[in-house]
Order: C-alpha cells, then structure tokens, then sequence
C-alpha cells in the first residue's frame, strides 16, 4: 500500500526525474571533499524545516517557504515517535510525503533521524519506550536520578533505535532506491547529554572503572590505562563521547549495510564562551575537543556537521577551521536563519567546504528580518546552484577562492596562483579607484568568489563586492583583460549575454545586490 500511495502521491506532482546513474557518495582525496549525485559534483545548498514542519498536512505551508530560498535540497525530521508509534509498527506516510514533495519540486532531500537524540535529550524517543523505564532505562546523573536522555549503556535501547533505522533504510531503499532523491541522512540530532556530564548507572560505572578500548588508545597515541589515565581531567566527557559515538556508529553501520547513503552527525557546539558539557552543551557530542575520539569512534560516519548560531564572523571562521581537516570536510549543517549569515556561506566555500545549511526558513507570520534573510540566502543560492557541479569541482580540485566582508576587513587579497591575485573591496564600490582605507558597509553583506577554469580563464561572481584581477608574478609581465562576459550556463555550457568593457571593468567588476555571473579571460604582455 505504501508503494501504492507514494506512486499516486507522485503522478500528482510535475514530471519526474530521470533514474540516477549511482549512488550519492562522499568523495575525499588529498584532503578535501566532495559529495556527488548522480555521478556529478554536487554543492549542498539546503534550507532545514522548523522540527515539527515535516507532517504531510503542514508540508503545503512549509514547502513553498523553503522553495523561497530557491535550494537545491531541503532538510527535514523523520520522528521515531511517529515512524514507529508501537514496537514493530511502522508508518512511512511522512517519510513518502517528503519524498513525493521533494520529486514534484525537483528539489533533493536529507532526512534527519530524531531518534535517541535530540538537542541532547530524547523528546521524539516513542511513547512505549517512555513508558516502560525497566525495559529501556534512562542516564542517571551523578546524585543517583534519571534525566531526560536514554542510557547509551542499555543494549534495549541500541537494539531499538538501531531497528527503526533499519526499517527506515530499507524503505528509502524500496522506494528511492534506483531514484536517491534523498542524498544523505543524519544520524540522530545534536547527540549527547544535558543533564550530565555522563551515565552513572551500574552498567556505565563498571565501564567507566575499566581501561579505555584497545583500538581507541592506539587511534588516539596515548597509553593505555582506565579513562581517568588517559584522559585526566577530561575522561569522564570523553567517557561520554566515546559511548556516544560507539552508540552511533552501530546504528549507522547497520543502515549503510543495507542501504550505504552518505550519512553524517551534526554538533551542538562548544563556543561563544560555553565551557561546562552537560551544562552549556550536550556532553558526548561532536565537540571540537573531542573530535579526535569522535573519529576514531564512529568510522561508519561519513562526516560530521557544525550547527552554527552567531553572527559574529571571527567566532563563525574559528569553528569552521576547526571543524574543517584532513578527515572532515568543512559542512555547516545548520546557522541562523537571518541575512547576517549568509555572506558566511564563502567561509565554507574558502575551505573547500561541501555545503550549508540554513535552519528554521518557514517562520509564520513571515517578519520584515525574515523577509531580509530569505533575500540575503537567496541570492547566495540563486548565484551558486547553477554553477553547483563547477563550484564543488573547483573547492575539491582547490582552485576555488572566497571570501566575506568582515568586521576591520573591508578590503582583501585572494592569491589564485599562476601569478594572479584577485584585490577585493566590499560593500557598494564607489566609483572611480577603491580608496586606500574603505570602511566596513552597513550591512557588511560583501562576497565574492573565484574559479580558476582553466590558464588564465576565470568564473567570478559576488554580491556587494568588488573585484580587481592583478598579475604579480615577478616575471615582467603585465597582465590585462583580454575578455569579460556576463552570462550564464545553461545545460552546462556558458551563454553570455553580453561582453563588458571601458566604464563596466575600467575599476574591477562591480557587483551589487543581484547576483551575477563573469567569464573573464586574462592575458599577459
């Protein structure tokens, strides 16, 4: 019946996508990632649903305020409570209802698991596991008493969640298997404990008393010895973190074996001054200082995301570098739905980053600052999707450059190699030569980036921003623009609508509000 109603759910909508040619992956090479759908380069550009927008009767509303954005992918909620209302019983109308949508829109989708974990706690944990405290236990915290979190050290509660996973794979499988109009899912949401700082029921003392796994001691480099040894003062967080991440990793070992879509675990962040786990953020999460273990932890997780709410943009680059590394690809899985945030989408794109994600998009009433952020993000998306195999080809083979407006940081360089340089000022350009000293705009909404195409052949496009190329090789050549188009793709060849020159380049390439594409061609004399 659920085929059934799922086909009819599709014949309604507009016509549907061509069979993919494989499945979504994540690639890496020499450091850097890349995801791939349909055997292309792929740029996430995603707008994520409120928590409680993924019903079939509310998507009609919800919908349309994501398509506002104009992403290529949408985020929504798949709630344990609602897939699997009785132990055994599932009910897939929500999950096929996303993917209906996401088909006649020709959008893709990620699915987000709430099961064990939500933001730290179990609030979409079934109403039959709630019930039963003997069967499937919760944490106890340090003065003997429950808390709002299932106890990672209860194989009932493993067992359980792994199940539901399971029956949601295979279904994704049955039904999207030969289409993958969902591209990845995230694996529980912002795991790990508030409340406390870890597990003190029988089973997780008798683990806490014992030594630290075998294989963990030597992914890390340390010595062996109990979790107080080796990690002093921090053991009892990554005693936490450790079974956490081992919880995880069973169940996404056990979904990717039936059904292997990239699959990823977002972070409830250590920053903006929080120092206490349990407390300011979910201890046994993600968090920078436990990322090493997280790792080596859970190697059935594809890669694991940043949930970013400041707009500060020091604090915004600083968990980016922390998060972007050899073994991790730079991926914002969720920020602040406000224009503040979206000239920090070419932080991700300036380390090579695989996508962003913008959170919460389907406010109603819609209000004047959401009005600002759906246009700030739109315009983002509007420039970069077009061009989303280019971009996530260029980060991967590192011949992409970005950068933001920042506070002090007005104007920047961006080094393109083969002795070029692309001289950035942002805010709306004056006219005439760019000022030594250029204050910070208003609105400090200034972006812009770079692709090297090929040997002296460049993709530049920006919003609020400037750009001057200038040759600096020490070679005695000078550099001059032999063309600059303004166009488009279209089915993935360039189509220029017209060819700049005098007033247009004479200061660089102006760009203002509107997002806009350059193909320019240098040479040398």
């Amino acid at each position: 019946m659920k085929r059934v109603a799922l086909l009819a759910a599709l014949l309604l909508g507009a016509p549907l996508p061509a069979m993919a040619e494989e499945m979504p992956r994540l690639e890496q090479h020499d450091g850097r990632y890349m995801m791939r759908v349909d055997g292309k380069p792929f740029l996430i550009l995603a707008a994520q649903l409120h928590n409680s927008s993924a019903w079939p009767d509310v998507l009609p509303r919800a919908w349309p305020a994501a398509e506002a954005l104009a992403p290529n992918t949408i985020e929504a909620p798949v709630y344990w409570e609602q897939f699997e209302p009785a132990r055994g019983r599932f009910d897939t109308r929500n999950v096929d209802a996303l993917i209906a949508r996401a088909r006649a829109s020709g959008k893709r989708l990620i699915l987000l698991w709430f099961g064990t974990w939500k933001n730290g706690q179990m609030h979409y944990v079934p109403t039959w596991m709630k019930a039963d405290t003997a069967t499937f236990p919760r944490m106890i915290d340090a003065r003997g008493e429950p808390i709002d979190v299932m106890s990672p050290h209860a194989p009932a509660n493993l067992e359980a969640d792994r199940d539901a996973y399971l029956r949601l794979m295979r279904h994704l499988k049955e039904v999207d298997g030969d289409r993958h109009t969902v591209i990845a899912v995230q694996v529980e949401n912002e795991p790990g404990a508030i409340g406390s700082i870890r597990d003190h029921g029988a089973a997780a003392e008798r683990a806490f008393a014992g030594p630290v796994p075998a294989a963990i001691v030597a992914k890390l480099g340390r010595r062996p010895g109990d979790w107080r040894t080796v990690f002093g003062p921090d053991a009892e967080e990554a005693f936490g973190a450790w079974t956490t991440a081992s919880y995880i990793e069973a169940i996404a070992a056990a979904g990717k074996a039936v059904n292997p879509l990239p699959v990823y675990v977002n972070t409830w962040l250590r920053y903006k001054d929080k120092k206490y786990p349990g407390i300011d953020y979910p201890s046994g999460g993600a968090v920078w200082t436990m990322f090493d273990l997280w790792r080596a932890a859970s190697p059935s997780v594809d890669f694991i995301g940043t949930d970013i709410y400041t707009d500060d943009a020091d604090e915004y680059a600083r968990v980016l570098d922390r998060y972007a590394r050899p073994d991790n690809p730079s991926w914002v899985s969720e920020t602040g739905f406000d224009a503040k945030t979206a000239p920090y989408l070419f932080y991700v794109l300036a380390r090579g980053g695989i996508g962003f994600s913008v959170f919460g998009i389907d406010d109603d009433p819609m209000t004047p600052a959401g009005e600002a952020a759906v246009a700030a993000h739109r315009a983002n998306f509007t420039l970069l999707d077009p061009i989303r195999d280019i971009v996530a080809q260029a980060a991967f083979d590192r011949r992409l450059f970005a950068a933001a407006e920042a506070p002090g940081r007005a104007k920047q360089v961006l080094d393109l190699g083969e002795g070029w340089q692309a001289a950035l000022a942002f805010g709306p350009p004056p006219w005439g030569d760019t000022p030594a000293i250029l204050a910070n705009s208003p609105k400090q909404s200034g972006r812009a980036f770079v692709v090297r195409l090929a040997a002296n052949s460049w993709l530049v496009g920006g919003i609020d921003a400037r750009v001057e190329l200038k040759r600096v090789a020490a070679d005695g050549s000078h550099g001059q623009l032999l063309r600059v188009e303004e166009g488009d793709y279209r089915a993935g060849e360039w189509h220029a609508t017209r060819w700049l020159n005098g007033d247009e380049t004479d200061y660089g390439f102006n760009f203002g509000a509107a997002p806009r594409l350059l193909k320019v061609t240098t040479g040398t004399y």
